[in-house]
């Protein structure tokens, strides 16, 4: 395992004034999005209107797209480094209509100001780089082999996206020589009473750790599951369109999220950080509650055996069975359903 240094990237920064005005949610509209001299009725902006949204082209996609492609002396490419098809990439966009907007994302670069606007922010963006370097060198990035298992050929690489606003996402990509590149994709900073600018570690961390657990923990589940599949309905069907409404519209995703907190939540435990006075207690709880991930206790617990017993469980991997008994063994209350 492999950490390289927190960087920006002009791919996804490029993106993001397009793809904002796709999302469902407001909330995470980037406030780049307002900005009509970028944007307007832009063609690649209808574009991703009128012909992407509706096959999936939202939420965590545009950036899947943005890291597809680089930017070198004023031309946007496909990375030919890069394998197209991974994490069934071509089932949320064809590729003939990925083609037809990349070509729309060069007019766009070189028709609108974004470029002279990316250019004249260069020192908020190496400001940010540095802020956030700071934060990610107090991470344990070792403690990946420890708690899962040692993984060769990876790659870990903390990308920010200043434009993308208070948005986190998790991305993989996979090398033609191998090797894969885990992109914990990092949205915008605050700024201190200086006007300094800061990445408080009481909700960076955590997020990092997240989004890095995601690579381990989507294979495993998916992996697995034909042993969980029928418990994960069962869970998820009562309150499917809450989850829908927060982006894990399918039962594997809830599985996945719940998956990741809890190895979040012993990442913490092992690793005690200053939360602003909030309590590990008080993460958990809401998980459990505002995002009704109902087996965070349960894993969290069960995940203990496999850190006390390495003997047993040399990997993660070796530990499934634990995990898939556990998950299975899970009985929700009835009074709590469709709270």
């Amino acid at each position: 395992m492999t950490f390289g240094p927190t960087k920006h990237s002009p791919q996804t920064e490029i993106l993001t004034p397009i793809t904002p005005i796709t999302h469902e949610d407001i909330a995470i509209i980037s406030p780049a999005a307002a900005h009509h001299s970028l944007t307007g009725t832009r063609p690649a902006v209808r574009y991703a209107q009128e012909e992407l949204m509706n096959d999936g082209f939202n939420w965590h996609f545009p950036i899947e797209v943005a890291l597809r492609l680089r930017i070198q002396e004023g031309k946007v490419a496909f990375d030919p480094t890069i394998v197209p098809d991974y994490n069934d990439y071509y089932d949320r966009i064809k590729q003939i209509k990925e083609k037809k907007f990349v070509e729309l994302l060069q007019q766009f670069y070189d028709e609108t100001p974004f470029r002279p606007f990316y250019k004249a922010h260069q020192p908020l963006y190496q400001e940010c780089e540095q802020a956030m370097q700071k934060v990610v060198d107090t991470i344990d990035f070792g403690w990946y082999d420890t708690f899962f298992g040692p993984r060769g050929n990876k790659h870990f690489n903390i990308c920010l996206g200043i434009l993308i606003g208070p948005a986190n996402y998790a991305i993989n990509k996979m090398h033609k020589d191998g090797s894969e590149t885990i992109y914990a994709m990092m949205g915008c900073c605050d700024r201190g009473k200086n006007g300094q600018i800061f990445y408080g570690e009481a909700y960076t961390i955590p997020i990092i750790i997240h989004e890095c657990n995601h690579s381990y923990c989507n294979p495993l589940n998916e992996q697995h599951w034909t042993s969980i599949e029928k418990k994960a309905k069962e869970l998820f069907t009562p309150n499917a369109k809450f989850y829908a409404s927060i982006a894990y519209g399918s039962p594997l995703y809830v599985m996945n999220e719940t998956f990741v907190e809890a190895c979040v939540i012993r990442y913490l435990m092992q690793h005690p950080i200053d939360m602003n006075g909030y309590t590990l207690e008080d993460l958990i709880e809401m998980d459990e509650t505002q995002k009704k991930f109902v087996l965070i206790r349960d894993i969290i617990k069960v995940l203990e055996e496999r850190e006390a017993h390495p003997d047993l469980y040399p990997t993660m991997a070796d530990f499934m069975p634990r995990y898939i008994q556990t998950v299975n063994a899970f009985e929700l209350p009835q009074d709590t359903l469709r709270k």
